[in-house]
């Protein structure tokens, strides 16, 4: 796994009294964070595996003698990104949404922090066979541009996005057609080229989210005297430890009432009643561990609901 990435926001909670709003980088911002420098990121705070969900690429014009180009730019993604130690939970059709709301539907079914959006343009071929046997076929250089953006749909923000251009090699088009899933595309110049704009990516993506806290959600509630028992649905797989302390939060307004309107627009007059700001509930600590889900001991002494949120603390 690479570790190029050297720094982060601190993530230990703010100070609150009871269930005090605490500081909103958005409507729905899960993590609160106090106002101090940032500092250097240690090993075990990136030694999380981010569960992502990526799109199949967006091609507004397919090349004709590429065949599955979309799907296998996606396959190959998912390869550099699982090598990367992400965990890609799921593959999804091509999404023309612009927007946060992939991101957020994402992880309200999937579990899934972040998406990844694939887009691909100009990847066709441009000149014209020779009609003459003698004349060589004519071709504009092969080219094109890889595209991504990255959204966390915890808090409903886009991290960031990318635009990479391939280099260009010779424009002349399969004959016959290739399928892009096969070793005859990739180890082709053009198939090199678009392969080393997705490492570029890939390794952007890695860099991006690497070193962030993990963020996963309430599935249950048991009260256990003074105490709750919360389980959740992070385990041993996404990097969680017994010894990890996780901030409890209540999320604000549900962006399933308003929708994307209240992150680009916090002005906006709505009808669903008062905003409320995301809140830090306290902390709660590992009594059980497993793969994928963990139960955790919560002391709080406020009302946790199922789809509350927590977030590891390191």
């Amino acid at each position: 796994m690479r570790r190029s990435l050297r720094h982060l926001l601190p993530t230990s909670p703010c100070p609150t009294s009871g269930r005090a709003p605490v500081a909103l980088l958005s409507a729905t911002l899960l993590a609160a964070t106090c106002a101090t420098p940032i500092v250097e990121a240690s090993d075990e705070a990136c030694a999380s595996s981010h569960r992502i969900v990526i799109s199949e690429a967006q091609i507004e014009h397919e090349p004709g003698d590429v065949i599955g180009l979309s799907a296998a730019i996606a396959e190959r993604m998912t390869t550099r990104l699982e090598e990367d130690g992400l965990q890609v939970v799921r593959t999804v059709r091509p999404t023309r949404s612009s927007g946060l709301e992939p991101a957020m539907d994402v992880f309200d079914r999937h579990g899934a922090t972040y998406f990844l959006r694939l887009t691909a343009h100009n990847l066709g071929t441009e000149g014209r066979p020779s009609g003459i046997v003698l004349l060589p076929d004519r071709y504009a250089p092969r080219a094109g541009e890889l595209a991504g953006t990255l959204d966390d749909g915890a808090r409903g923000a886009r991290l960031d996005s990318w635009k990479i251009d391939l280099s260009a090699t010779k424009g002349k088009p399969f004959s016959p057609e290739v399928a892009a899933d096969s070793a005859r595309f990739w180890d082709s110049d053009w198939g090199r080229s678009l392969d080393a704009a997705i490492e570029t990516l890939a390794e952007a993506v890695h860099e991006t989210v690497a070193c962030r806290p993990l963020v996963g959600r309430v599935l249950s509630t048991d009260s256990r005297g003074d105490a709750i028992d919360l389980r959740v649905d992070l385990g041993q797989k996404d990097g969680l430890s017994a010894d990890d302390r996780l901030m409890v939060v209540e999320p604000g307004v549900p962006t399933d009432w308003l929708g994307v309107n209240l992150l680009t627009r916090p002005d906006l007059d709505t009808t669903a009643g008062p905003i409320r700001e995301a809140r830090n509930l306290g902390e709660a600590r590992v009594t059980f561990l497993g793969d994928n889900d963990a139960t955790l001991r919560y002391r709080g002494g406020q009302s946790v609901e199922r789809g509350d949120l927590v977030q590891v603390q390191r």
